[in-house]
């Protein structure tokens, strides 16, 4: 590994703790199931592609997203290029397979590399997060992202569920025009009338849709 730095300019190395960072292209949904697995796992022919160069990364990042936008639909995640700074070592150099360039410079410009990596490597190699707008800025350590695993996500989406269905006509109007008649019903039955959500109102109206 040292000689491989020595012989290149413009390596992001490490000489002091003789670590080599290079850099993965990919999109935000496969950095969630990163996250979740704990591992950037191989692809094609068991293998993980990575760079020498980040803005090299970043075009392989966009080539991702569009590989994994669906027709006909929008996902945040899938469209959002993220690009991963990873640290090899000593040990974890040796899953290093091929390396070949990615293209043809000019005389003094700095070479880049593809690097195709054998295995899984695991997330305790991953250094920084690039790109990513959500909650993440340049700069960032790995340490801030924020996962589903807190249950930050869920709750926000149930929040906009409740917002949407509050603004249902056909659960306003049965809210309003059911009101009086549920009312009725429970105080002749000698109980107090409970406080009703939106929620419920919905579940009411989809019941009513059911048996019609």
């Amino acid at each position: 590994m040292q000689q491989f730095a020595a012989e290149r300019k413009g390596l992001d190395y490490d000489k002091e703790n003789n670590e080599i960072y290079l850099y993965h292209g990919t999109n935000c949904y496969r950095r969630w199931e990163i996250n979740r697995t704990g591992s950037i796992e191989p692809g094609r022919n068991q293998h993980s592609f990575f760079t020498t160069s980040a803005k090299a990364a970043y075009a392989y990042a966009r080539a991702s997203c569009i590989r994994d936008l669906m027709p006909g639909s929008v996902n945040s995640l899938s469209a959002e290029p993220v690009v991963m700074k990873v640290k090899f070592n000593a040990r974890t150099w040796v899953q290093v397979d091929f390396i070949q360039p990615i293209l043809q410079l000019e005389e003094g410009k700095e070479e880049r590399l593809t690097l195709a990596v054998l295995g899984p490597v695991l997330c305790n190699n991953i250094v920084d997060i690039l790109h990513c707008t959500h909650g993440r800025r340049l700069g960032v350590s790995i340490e801030s992202i924020k996962t589903f695993a807190d249950g930050t996500f869920l709750e926000s989406i149930r929040h906009l569920k409740e917002k949407l269905q509050q603004k249902r006509v056909d659960g306003w109007l049965l809210k309003k025009l059911g009101l009086m008649e549920q009312e009725i019903m429970v105080y002749l039955g000698g109980g107090n009338v409970p406080e009703l959500s939106s929620d419920d109102h919905i579940r009411k109206l989809k019941q009513s849709n059911t048996k019609a």
